[in-house]
């Protein structure tokens, strides 16, 4: 620090030798330098949205069964929707596919057209529970 004041020193007494008009201007960078950001287009991962269980697997509790942007699949018996639409299970089980007609609930924008007569059709995802049967015996009923 002592050198940069004394540095500072040093040019005020410069310029007050050579005068205001002929003052050295020193200045540091205030951005460090980067490098170009062109075609930068198709060069980020992907999210790795889909499906994560097939129809007829075994899922346990809280599981991510599909992954999606918005709500093209739609949660059905023991299924779970998180915030970003996401499909989890809630219950151990298999996992089960269905085409079902929608039936929206009345604050929906889909209720006026289906009270109207539109059929609308969307794939339900749904998990059967199992019943897990013990495989190992207690010591006292051997």
């Amino acid at each position: 620090m002592a050198n940069l004041l004394g540095f500072s020193r040093l040019m005020t007494g410069v310029s007050r030798q050579i005068g205001l008009s002929d003052s050295i201007a020193v200045r540091w960078a205030s951005k460090k330098a980067g490098s170009n950001t062109r075609n930068k287009v198709g060069s980020t991962p992907g999210k790795s949205r889909g499906l994560k269980k097939k129809e007829g697997s075994f899922i346990h509790k809280g599981e991510v069964i599909f992954t999606q942007l918005g709500l093209r699949y739609y949660p059905g018996e023991n299924v779970g929707l998180l915030r970003d639409k996401t499909l989890v299970a809630l219950c151990d089980g298999k996992v089960m596919i269905s085409h079902e007609y929608l039936d929206p609930f009345p604050d929906s924008p889909l209720y006026e057209p289906v009270k109207k007569g539109v059929l609308i059709r969307k794939k339900f995802f749904h998990v059967i529970p199992v019943p897990l049967h013990a495989k190992f015996r207690l010591v006292s009923q051997i």
